[in-house]
């Protein structure tokens, strides 16, 4: 679906001990940080508890927070208590959708509500900055009576002694965000109620003062999913989204809703023509601001290149060019520090940060291109004294992979004219109908999007009779390989359920051509229909439509549409039902959308 493949493990050379010692050792009993080995990091945060709230952050920078906040003096809160100090949201947050997520009147008055720049800027000034800047707005017929932010002596002996009983018992009377390796909070979306809460027997005096009568039905629902870039590449294009939760009960239920009357509340990427995206008015700042996203994102400092993916989304949805300082400022989510950088490309052109970046950022930037190596990767060559392809080919130890995406380095980033995806449809196409005349064969990706250039071609293969494509995989591999089509393979044979994927290098005859990256798929034809929608895209799109599908009691994926799925918390526990779906109108009617061409799915 996405224009460059990264699926395969490329990162399991050698572990990044680097960056494993800057990290804090967070088990489950405790989120305070305890390890020496940030004994010089300021402890910034060692008066701030704070509750993070999920619903919107993206599970990358959610896992970033976990980490950092602890790792800066800081304690996390599993939900809101008494002695929460701060409650954290997404830039993006607006006060009334932060109450319905609450179900409450209004927020706690004893603890700060901040946007999440606000953690940001403070990690990057090594300060814990001020939240005034930083706190969500309040419309002005709510009349809020700030309690004082600073802690009473009882206040400070009731914490030291709850802290006290944790330590020595291996328990604690708040519960804290659990931080594990993998992350547990998903990509985005609504909490739970065992979450986003405070326990009614635990803050009994929160609950009763705030407690208010939630309105039931599809309108209660508050997941505005709008997905930005940063999921793109934060993730590979293949992955499904993290799934959401639309139901704040943490018992085991099922909400299917496949009414085609409403949608859940919200801006949906999937229910708009991609066609109606509107000018980027900001192009010059955004630019800019793409560079050092990706010089961040290089160095696996993924803080900062999510700080910046988010302000780039921010600039290309407002609806004029920016033309002073505090129009910056007033962005959602942008903070003084990210306002002077705007303002400076608006007055110069230019932003003094790129260059600082160094010769070792574009050392960076090429090794990252090498199909088949990633970031870690590219920082053990760089650690080694590499820094040109030649390096690469003369001194590095490559993995078969790698080897082939540095041979092919300079065709595989020139995209290639949508004409001559047209031709590798073609012989692709023609190869499995000399096999069985009955075969179907068609590009997805950007090139069934519509796009001029297409940076891969991916091409499905299936038979209308729901057997046929039984036994074809290899015979058609074998047929373009003796043409001398197939040039190398990647990954030989994928399996996904009975989807059948291989991926490799292929070159037109003729003098002159380039190699092309060329996945092909061999699918049923029951599960043609969501695999041709999958894998069209864009992955932007895709997100959308699985997450709507989730708000709605259903699961999508390149296989099938279940209904009926039942959920316990963020677990899976009964699929569901596949929903007959013989084209991707089906897909669209049952998810209650108007159909959208593949045009108009070009987020």
């Amino acid at each position: 679906m996405g224009d460059r493949k990264r699926g395969l493990p490329q990162d399991s050379q050698q572990p990044d001990t680097k960056r494993k010692k800057s990290l804090p050792t967070c088990g489950p009993k405790s989120a305070k940080a305890t390890s020496s080995v940030d004994q010089n990091v300021p402890k910034i945060f060692q008066d701030v508890r704070a509750f993070i709230l999920p619903a919107g952050l993206g599970k990358a920078r959610m896992d970033i927070f976990k980490r950092q906040i602890p790792r800066f003096g800081g304690d996390l809160h599993g939900q809101i208590s008494s002695t929460t100090s701060h409650i954290v949201v997404d830039d993006n947050m607006e006060y009334d959708r932060l109450c319905r997520i609450l179900k409450v009147e209004k927020p706690p008055v004893h603890a700060s509500v901040v946007h999440a720049n606000w953690v940001s800027d403070c990690i990057e000034s090594r300060t814990l900055l001020g939240t005034d800047e930083y706190t969500i707005k309040v419309p002005a017929s709510v009349t809020l009576i700030p309690q004082k932010k600073t802690t009473s002596e009882d206040e400070k002996e009731s914490v030291s002694k709850s802290e006290g009983r944790s330590q020595a018992t291996g328990q604690s009377d708040l519960p804290v965000q659990k931080v594990d390796d993998e992350g547990d909070q998903k990509d985005s979306g609504v909490e739970s109620a065992a979450t986003s809460q405070p326990s009614p027997a635990k803050d009994a005096w929160w609950w009763r003062k705030n407690k208010t009568k939630v309105p039931t039905g599809e309108d209660s629902d508050d997941s505005s999913y709008i997905p930005t870039d940063e999921d793109e590449d934060e993730e590979d294009a293949g992955n499904q989204l993290q799934e959401v939760e639309s139901s704040p009960s943490t018992s085991a239920s099922s909400t299917p809703n496949t009414s085609p009357q409403k949608l859940p509340r919200g801006k949906w990427v999937c229910a708009e023509p991609s066609t109606s995206k509107g000018v980027n008015y900001n192009k010059h700042i955004t630019d800019k601001f793409q560079l050092l996203a990706k010089a961040y994102k290089n160095t696996s400092d993924q803080w900062r290149a999510l700080s910046y993916t988010k302000a780039i989304a921010i600039l290309q949805r407002h609806p004029k060019p920016i033309t002073s300082w505090e129009e910056a400022h007033s962005l959602p989510g942008v903070g003084q520090r990210l306002a002077d950088k705007i303002w400076e490309v608006v007055e110069s052109g230019h932003l003094r940060k790129l260059d600082h970046l160094g010769p070792e950022h574009e050392a960076l930037n090429l090794f990252n291109d090498v199909w088949g190596a990633g970031a870690k990767t590219a920082q053990q060559w760089l650690q080694q004294g590499l820094r040109t392809l030649d390096d690469l080919r003369t001194k590095a130890k490559l993995t078969r992979q790698q080897q082939i995406g540095l041979k092919h380095y300079d065709d595989f980033l020139d995209r290639m004219p949508r004409e001559e995806a047209a031709e590798i449809e073609r012989t692709v196409r023609e190869m499995a109908e000399s096999i069985n005349p009955g075969l179907m064969a068609m590009a997805c990706g950007s090139y069934r999007r519509g796009k001029l250039n297409c940076g891969d071609v991916d091409v499905l293969i299936t038979h209308p009779d729901g057997k046929s494509h039984k036994g074809i995989f290899q015979k058609v591999l074998n047929g373009l390989k003796e043409t001398g089509f197939l040039t190398d393979d990647l990954v030989t044979q994928e399996d996904n359920g009975e989807q059948k994927k291989y991926l490799g290098v292929c070159r037109l005859p003729g003098e002159g051509r380039k190699h092309r990256r060329l996945d092909i798929i061999v699918i049923p034809y029951s599960e043609f229909a969501c695999a041709l929608m999958y894998f069209t895209g864009s992955a932007h799109f895709n997100r959308s439509m699985r997450a709507l599908a989730i708000k709605k009691g259903m699961s999508l994926s390149e296989h099938s549409l279940n209904t009926g799925v039942i959920r316990k918390g963020k677990e899976k526990i009964f699929g569901g039902t596949p929903l007959p779906c013989q084209t991707e109108e089906d897909v669209f009617r049952h998810l209650g959308l108007d159909y959208r061409p593949p045009h108009e799915r070009d987020w």
